[in-house]
């Protein structure tokens, strides 16, 4: 079975769906039949099925979108400006406690799903009955968490570019404070967190290489020996894979190669210290 996976129209949403022996390239827009019913999507992978348990197929692909499908964009999305509208007044006169984020209507018109952030359970069961009889079509009141709720609206990060949850993440992966220590990053919550308050995804993207680096260096204020001399780590620079060790006024950058690791204890390479010490005695002179 060959799968494509899509990214449905004014949504988050990535489904894994049948091609159903059509061809697609990245980015072709395609009409989908998924469980909530016909929708448009756009291409943005392409694999072979080979029984992965993390992929689950939901839907397939109909059709290639037409000129006609793509006319009829417009119109979708001047219900859901109104819908917008309309759910947020009737939610605020009946003084609902919830944040309303997006709106979309299915390409074939036959549901409105309404994405909306509260701390609590709401229920909008008379909301619902009302934005019913306004639009004559089935609603789906659908609450979601504030990193789905960055998504939706889109951002750039502090970084400059555009928010990894929009464009490269397809699933959210856990992200810890752990990941953020072993990158020796400021824990200062404003300078780790998005715009979603939670952490960076981004700390996960570079967390297992660090994590590999940093366990062939020794820790902050470890001990180095080098002949009879003893130095103090001071600073790690991992992507460098250098410690700075320091004796009395004396700073020293070593590189990893250069030390030796032996029952938990770092010593500097005997030709690096005859380097060292050659160069203070020609100081010396």
């Amino acid at each position: 079975m060959e799968v494509s996976a899509v990214k449905l129209r004014n949504s988050y949403q990535i489904y894994f769906v049948d091609t159903n022996e059509f061809f697609f390239r990245q980015n072709s827009d395609c009409i989908v039949e998924i469980e909530h019913g016909i929708d448009m999507g756009k291409v943005v992978k392409i694999k072979s099925y080979q029984k992965n348990p993390e992929i689950t197929v939901n839907g397939k692909i109909i059709r290639r979108a037409t000129d006609e499908d793509l006319k009829k964009v417009p119109d979708l999305e001047a219900i859901e400006n109104r819908a917008f509208t309309v759910c947020k007044e009737k939610a605020r006169s009946k003084k609902l406690d919830m944040k309303l984020v997006s709106v979309k209507c299915l390409f074939d018109k036959t549901k409105i799903i309404f994405y909306f952030v509260a701390d609590n359970r709401i229920d909008f069961r008379e909301l619902v009955r009302e934005l019913a009889s306004v639009f004559r079509t089935r609603i789906e009141m659908r609450q979601i968490g504030v990193r789905d709720e960055s998504r939706l609206v889109g951002g750039y990060g502090p970084c400059g570019k555009q928010m990894c949850c929009l464009y490269q993440r397809e699933e959210f992966e856990p992200v810890s404070i752990k990941m953020a220590k072993e990158q020796s990053l400021n824990l200062n919550s404003m300078k780790i967190s998005g715009m979603c308050g939670r952490l960076l995804c981004c700390l996960g993207y570079e967390y297992n290489t660090y994590r590999e680096l940093n366990e062939g260096l020794p820790d902050l204020e470890a001990v180095i020996t080098a002949g009879d001399k003893s130095y103090t780590v001071i600073s790690v620079n991992t992507l460098k894979e250098s410690v700075t060790i320091k004796d009395g006024d004396r700073f020293l950058e070593i590189k990893n190669r250069d030390m030796i690791q032996k029952n938990g204890k770092y010593k500097i390479r005997d030709e690096v210290v005859e380097d060292i010490f050659r160069v203070d005695d020609e100081a010396g002179k």
